[in-house]
């Protein structure tokens, strides 16, 4: 929705100012689940599959995340960890390449982390682009495979999590960028 200043964006070789179907291929996790309040749990996920075709996961991922309960549920009425699910759920219902997960882990519960990062780890086994915003480095470091540190739209550390922790002399990714951060305010 925002236009670059400058450089390019392809996905699959086509340049996305080209045309807006590049959006099918790609599912996306907000950071903040902002959804119409008035709507129940059930009318959300029916109207989400209607506008992208239907899904074949929508149960499975119902069932793992433990929301079957809150189906008849109004969203407003719902906490703020269970509409992260739900949003996890709509994020992760249709088979795209490329899923953009926006601070997935805010409001989950401890069961709800791990089975986020299994269906992460499931995801990249299929060969998807997954791309991770997260200020939680140890999440990061449990689903990545590569990292890259933009601070301010400037790039820091493109590579794997081995060259950053080479790179910085650090044991873990946290102390990694906060080197970067260290050297940036030095």
């Amino acid at each position: 929705m925002v236009i670059p200043d400058n450089g390019q964006i392809t996905i699959n070789g086509e340049d996305i100012n080209s045309s807006p179907l590049y959006r099918n291929q790609i599912d996306y996790l907000p950071q903040i689940a902002n959804f119409p309040s008035n709507l129940k749990v059930s009318e959300l996920l029916k109207m989400i599959n209607d506008i992208r075709g239907g899904s074949a996961r929508e149960v499975e991922l119902i069932e793992l995340f433990g929301i079957e309960k809150f189906l008849s549920k109004r969203l407003n009425n719902l906490s703020g960890g269970t509409k992260q699910k739900v949003n996890i759920v709509m994020a992760f219902m249709f088979d795209s390449p490329i899923l953009i997960l926006d601070e997935p882990t805010t409001g989950l519960d401890p069961l709800a982390l791990i089975k986020l990062k299994s269906l992460i780890n499931e995801e990249k086994t299929k060969g998807k682009t997954i791309l991770v915003t997260s200020h939680i480095m140890s999440f990061v470091e449990e689903v990545a495979t590569k990292i890259i540190f933009l601070l301010e739209g400037k790039s820091y550390f493109n590579g794997s999590m081995t060259e950053i922790k080479d790179q910085t002399k650090q044991e873990d990714l946290e102390h990694a960028i906060a080197t970067f951060l260290e050297d940036r305010h030095a």
